[in-house]
């Protein structure tokens, strides 16, 4: 039986989905990590001239009991791209694919074994460019339907994990932490905590998105 809640809450993301966001680059930008020593952080729109490569994600939304919940993936440390990151499903565009959407749906099927028809796609959120990689990323919300079994791909991804939207848009769960990197520099990084995980850069960029586009304001 489906409540007048999980109605609502699914109306409520549709039409969120649907509207583009104003000032979309400041929020993603305000997920880039900030260099302590020079103050910089690095955009999300590729530099002028730039040959970037086309890449998208499916962000999986399940409409579970108690509200719905953002599904996530932990990538394999030996992977060549964003190797042991926190990631959506996805891929680069192949030549067989008819769409970055088709993209999308493909990567998540080999990642985590979800079934394209039980994917009610939304819509598709601004893309993102990833200076690391020189990809542009055009990410795509999904509801999944109640039948939906995910298993991950163990060549692949090392975890399948969900965080409610309640508790991503709880203040406490939106926190700034001091990284060392390899190049020796202190980074200042925003990130969303929440069971264990911390989900950060692209990730928590494009979470970012959809959350503000629900009233999530970071404080």
């Amino acid at each position: 039986m489906i409540t007048p809640m999980r109605t609502d809450q699914e109306a409520q993301l549709r039409e969120a989905v649907a509207r583009p966001l104003e000032g979309w680059r400041r929020i993603y930008e305000s997920f880039s990590p900030v260099d302590l020593k020079t103050g910089k952080r690095r955009s999300r729109v590729p530099p002028p001239g730039a040959d970037a490569r086309r890449a998208a994600v499916l962000i999986p939304i399940l409409m579970e009991p108690d509200g719905p919940r953002i599904v996530y993936t932990l990538r394999k440390s030996d992977l060549q791209d964003h190797a042991g990151q926190i990631s959506f499903p996805g891929g680069s565009l192949e030549p067989k694919d008819d769409s970055l959407l088709a993209t999308a749906l493909r990567e998540a099927r080999e990642e985590i074994h979800l079934d394209p028809s039980l994917v009610e796609v939304l819509g598709k959120l601004e893309e993102m460019y990833i200076h690391v990689s020189n990809f542009l990323v055009s990410p795509y919300v999904g509801l999944l339907g109640p039948e939906a079994e995910l298993a991950l791909a163990p060549n692949e991804v090392e975890e399948i994990f969900t965080v409610s939207l309640e508790t991503l848009m709880a203040p406490e769960t939106y926190q700034k932490v001091i990284w060392r990197r390899d190049d020796g520099h202190d980074y200042e990084v925003p990130i969303f905590s929440a069971g264990g995980y911390k989900i950060w850069g692209a990730t928590a960029a494009m979470s970012a998105a959809l959350l503000v586009r629900l009233g999530w304001e970071p404080r």
